[in-house]
């Protein structure tokens, strides 16, 4: 029998919900958040991190929508009908023609889709649960990523370089206003910097009788963030006894495509200069070799084939493999499908890599480590991360960069969150289009993000909450690093916990992003 992280009443294994005080339990023995067990002494080793995508069709309503989306099903299956018989008519290439607008209409209105808000202003609280079951204290020591502002450049605040020596305004897509911490049961609220200033471990803030945060530079020492600005919150667990951190985030979040294709949402916002990419616009695999951050992405991450190894260990276990020869045999099936005038476009390998990987790998509970890209190729089944491993790894197969982006997510409505993992791409404009419309080459990209799991392709949302984009480490030890924020004496004491903390504030309406085979 497990006990309750929050009341310590016996809870029989497998059950998500303590009968004693009926609050929702994490971690292995409930709801899957892929945490795995450090190993005593202190090393972290939280696994990889796993969210179901939002849910398809998901509409307000109720049954009032339901009675409306009957009938209009009713109403569809007659458009149908009627069509058909018309094709029986002398005009049959012109009606088929129609049939063919009204069956894509009729497919984007009622088929597979998910809906995502157009603007999103939301408070969201965390809480961050540690579990001491032994007779005696145990230290503990947790990192808690800030935030950065997030643009449609990455976390940079300017865009296109232009010629006549201007930069282009940047989009903010995320922007976190507030972050306030304290315990469980604690008095001191602290209010964290969200810009650059920083807190030394001998002048942290108090937060109740056994525990303190601080805010420190990054650094190699145990008293400084490993992976990229953070607080450290530690302190000492009396036995038998749960602390809680409780966290708030105050967040205004945009939808932003960087997609320019026909199938790209025209609701989401775009750059207000027209700088989307497309099949038309893009450029080829030696235009990484420009000078600037073109090629300094494809140093960093493009020209490592393989990218972050699991194992600390002499064995390599790595999540992303460009070398693996069920993934070249895949990628090489992708390439020479594409039409011979994009067979060296980045751009549109990634995307066809994109549909392929989307259309063929079942969502699948996540394992822990999480599967590798090639494992989640073979298996065909996998969870956010495992499958964004999947796509970066046919990417690399090409030497395309491509890294992770990480923090929680939730639905249309902000009614659940979960852990996410997702996937960043940087591809090169045209050289013509370029110079046609005034960009330096060396600035001539778009860096957008890639989600396969959620049919999310060049496209942002305000249902993610960014904690951290991937920044360049040595093949990847900075995502490691993230994966594994805690250092505790003991096995599956740490859960964690999102929610909405009252109504969030939608804006601008909604959009559907549909689910098409093969597009």
């Amino acid at each position: 029998m497990a006990r309750c992280p929050y009341c310590l009443s016996p809870n029989p294994a497998g059950s998500s919900i303590c009968h004693s005080c009926g609050r929702v339990v994490l971690g292995t023995r409930g709801m899957s958040m892929r945490v795995g067990a450090p190993i005593p002494g202190g090393e972290l080793v939280q696994r990889a991190r796993r969210g179901s995508p939002p849910g398809l069709n998901v509409r307000r309503g109720g049954k009032r929508r339901e009675k409306k989306k009957r009938n209009n099903i009713r109403t569809m299956v007659l458009v149908v009908a009627i069509a058909f018989l018309f094709l029986f008519t002398p005009a049959q290439e012109r009606i088929s023609n129609q049939l063919e607008k009204w069956l894509d209409s009729l497919l984007d209105e009622f088929g597979p889709a998910r809906e995502y808000p157009v603007h999103a202003a939301y408070t969201a609280e965390r809480n961050v649960n540690l579990f001491n079951p032994h007779g005696q204290s145990i230290t503990f020591s947790y990192e808690l990523p800030i935030p950065s502002l997030r643009t449609d450049f990455g976390i940079s605040e300017f865009g296109h370089e232009l010629a006549d020596g201007s930069s282009n305004p940047v989009m903010t897509l995320q922007e976190v206003t507030n972050m306030v911490v304290h315990t469980d049961g604690g008095q001191n609220h602290v209010n964290i910097p969200l810009h650059e200033e920083y807190l030394a471990e001998n002048d942290a803030v108090i937060l109740d009788s056994t525990s303190e945060a601080y805010w420190p530079p990054v650094g190699q020492n145990s008293n400084r963030c490993s992976v990229d600005r953070c607080v450290i919150w530690q302190g000492d667990i009396p036995p038998g006894e749960v602390i809680t951190l409780v966290v708030q985030y105050d967040v205004i979040g945009t939808s932003f495509t960087w997609w320019g294709g026909e199938r790209a949402p025209d609701e989401a916002p775009r750059s207000s200069h027209g700088f989307s990419i497309d099949n038309d616009n893009s450029g080829t695999l030696d235009d990484y070799q420009r000078t600037g951050r073109l090629n300094t992405m494809y140093d960093q991450f493009g020209a490592h084939q393989q990218w972050y190894d699991r194992d600390p260990g002499p064995s390599r276990n790595w999540a992303i493999d460009g070398t693996n020869s069920v993934v070249v045999e895949l990628a090489n099936e992708i390439a020479s499908s594409l039409p011979t005038q994009h067979e060296d476009n980045p751009y549109a390998f990634s995307h066809a890599a994109f549909i392929k990987i989307r259309d063929s790998i079942v969502y699948s509970q996540g394992l822990a480590p999480a599967r590798s890209g090639p494992a989640c190729i073979v298996d065909e089944r996998g969870d956010c991360d495992e499958q964004s491993n999947a796509w970066m790894s046919l990417l690399r197969t090409r030497n395309i960069p491509a890294w992770y982006e990480f923090g929680p997510m939730t639905d249309g409505q902000f009614s659940g969150w979960e852990p996410h993992a997702w996937a960043n791409a940087i591809f090169p404009f045209d050289t013509d289009w370029c110079d046609e419309n005034g960009i330096m080459l060396e600035a001539c990209f778009i860096e957008g993000e890639v989600d396969v799991v959620n049919n999310r392709w060049l496209l942002h949302t305000p249902t993610t909450l960014t904690e951290w984009i991937e920044t360049p480490s040595n093949l990847g030890d900075a995502a490691y690093d993230f994966y594994r924020p805690l250092s505790i004496g003991c096995v599956n004491c740490w859960t964690e916990t999102w929610e909405t903390i009252g109504e969030a504030e939608i804006s601008g309406g909604t959009f559907r992003v549909p689910v098409r085979i093969g597009e």
